[in-house]
């Protein structure tokens, strides 16, 4: 097989979906928050939440408005992915295959002349903290989080906030997320 070499600036990655699978701790969450919310379908949400910060789907299939409680909940709901995979021996967020050996050989600098790397999630900060820590995935140069933005993904604006934080055009930045590449 032929080998393919980019050159860029930096790589942004999504991180749920793209470098860690968080699913089985999505769904325990949902399922949980239909106690407290019994109106919703978390069929539904499962099918259509994936990468929208988690305050958005609290509003949206909640129906939180209050600020204050909109942030506690948010707390509450990632704290309930995390306590997944804690209760079950890490399996409620996992690693995909394939990311330790290309996270090694960007932490090397082996193929990149300037190997910067950043993180733009639609988590929170204190989430993703904990998903990387249990999935043993390396602190990027840069963690652009949901807290960090105005707008979530799919709007451009963590991709564009993580290049900005890492000093490079975005132009010349490698987006990967959910296994599809992205330039801007």
């Amino acid at each position: 097989m032929s080998e393919t070499v980019l050159t860029v600036d930096a790589i942004l990655f999504d991180m749920d979906g793209t470098l860690v699978d968080s699913t089985a701790g999505v769904e325990g969450a949902w399922h949980e928050f239909s106690k407290t919310y019994p109106g919703i379908d978390v069929h539904n949400i499962l099918s259509s939440a994936h990468g929208i910060r988690t305050v958005d789907n609290l509003k949206n299939y909640c129906g939180i408005q209050d600020p204050e409680l909109l942030e506690k909940e948010a707390l509450r709901f990632e704290q309930a992915i995390i306590s997944s995979a804690s209760d079950n021996g890490g399996s409620g967020i996992v690693l995909l295959r394939g990311v330790a050996e290309a996270l090694k050989q960007i932490e090397s600098r082996r193929f990149l002349p300037k190997p910067l790397w950043c993180i733009c999630t639609s988590a929170t900060r204190d989430y993703a903290t904990a998903a990387l820590t249990v999935t043993k995935v390396p602190f990027p140069d840069v963690l652009v989080a949901a807290e960090d933005v105005e707008k979530g993904k799919p709007h451009p604006d963590p991709y564009l906030l993580g290049a900005q934080k890492l000093g490079v055009d975005p132009k010349n930045c490698q987006s990967l997320s959910m296994n599809l590449l992205f330039r801007y």
